[in-house]
């Protein structure tokens, strides 16, 4: 009797909580999975820009070098630009998710101190740059800062290259597939923003399509990635390399993780830097000699338009 009971009472709660099996009740079931497939993936799109973009506190205040430009919409971000009359080669580094410029300017200074004039800045609502961080936001500060150098400082774009770390390689090769540049160093960079926290694709909600970009490319690269990188797998730069046409190059750094590419080996990686930039200029002068005008990119919206 007891035994009869619990083998009711077992089917009750099975039909409580599965019910009995029809096509009806199954085709229901599949619309509220893909339902709520459908609004993790709407929240995941709406929320990315704020797990993308994380400002840490101001390391830094206007002056020896720091000062500020309107953007288009009136905004005002942040410049650092370190001088060197000498060079003839400009870099424009692009830093990552949780930095600064003030934070990165040790890197700035020794960029200087190697041959090259160098400049950096801060998205919107990073630093003392006023404003709302978004994907949006940095393709048009970026954009902003380009303008800035080529039209106000004279700096001819057969001069500029680009170097984006982590997060800012993804801005960096937006601006490269909209603008001519002289080459473009990436480093620790993910192939697309969701596939840096997932092994799964999202397609077509997923942002900052790197893989989509590099391919774009029309001047050299290099592609710098720590081996032992726990943040961004290693993965993601190779496959991004596999992607990129040529002339491409890469450093993958033994030992070295997500923030300690550099001084894990500060004397190859400046070598590996030099020689990309060697590299570059060769270029511009094999160009120039054959009357061959540097490879325009297309000129889009910075969103990319996909």
């Amino acid at each position: 009797m007891s035994a009869q009971l619990i083998n009711t009472n077992g089917q009750l709660w099975k039909k409580w909580l599965i019910g009995e099996f029809t096509l009806r009740r199954l085709f229901r079931s599949l619309i509220e999975i893909f339902l709520c497939l459908l609004a993790i993936l709407a929240w995941a799109y709406l929320f990315s820009d704020r797990i993308a973009f994380q400002a840490p506190p101001p390391t830094y205040t206007e002056g020896n070098g720091v000062y500020r430009i309107a953007t288009p919409d009136g905004h005002r971000i942040a410049i650092l630009a370190l001088t060197n009359p000498a060079a003839s080669q400009v870099v424009l580094y692009v830093h990552g998710n949780a930095e600064d410029i003030g934070g990165v300017r040790d890197i700035m200074e020794e960029y200087r101190s190697v041959g090259f004039e160098v400049y950096s800045f801060d998205y919107r609502g990073y630093g003392i740059s006023d404003g709302k961080p978004s994907t949006v936001n940095a393709y048009e500060d970026i954009s902003t800062v380009y303008k800035y150098l080529v039209e106000r400082k004279g700096i001819h774009p057969d001069r500029i290259i680009l170097h984006g770390r982590s997060l800012g390689a993804a801005i960096v090769l937006n601006l490269a597939n909209r603008q001519p540049v002289s080459g473009v160093i990436i480093e620790s960079a993910f192939l697309t923003a969701f596939r840096a926290i997932s092994q799964i694709p999202l397609s077509p909600i997923d942002k900052m399509r790197n893989d989509r970009e590099i391919q774009r490319l029309q001047c050299p690269v290099l592609f710098i990635h720590g081996e032992d990188d726990q943040t961004i797998k290693t993965w993601h730069g190779k496959k991004l390399y596999n992607l990129a046409p040529e002339p491409k190059f890469a450093y993958w750094v033994p030992n070295a993780g997500h923030d300690d590419v550099l001084v894990s080996d500060e004397a190859e990686y400046w070598k590996r830097l030099r020689s990309f930039a060697d590299f570059v200029a060769k270029t511009i002068e094999n160009a120039e000699q054959s009357a061959s005008p540097l490879p325009r990119a297309r000129v889009g919206h910075p969103e990319g338009g996909r």
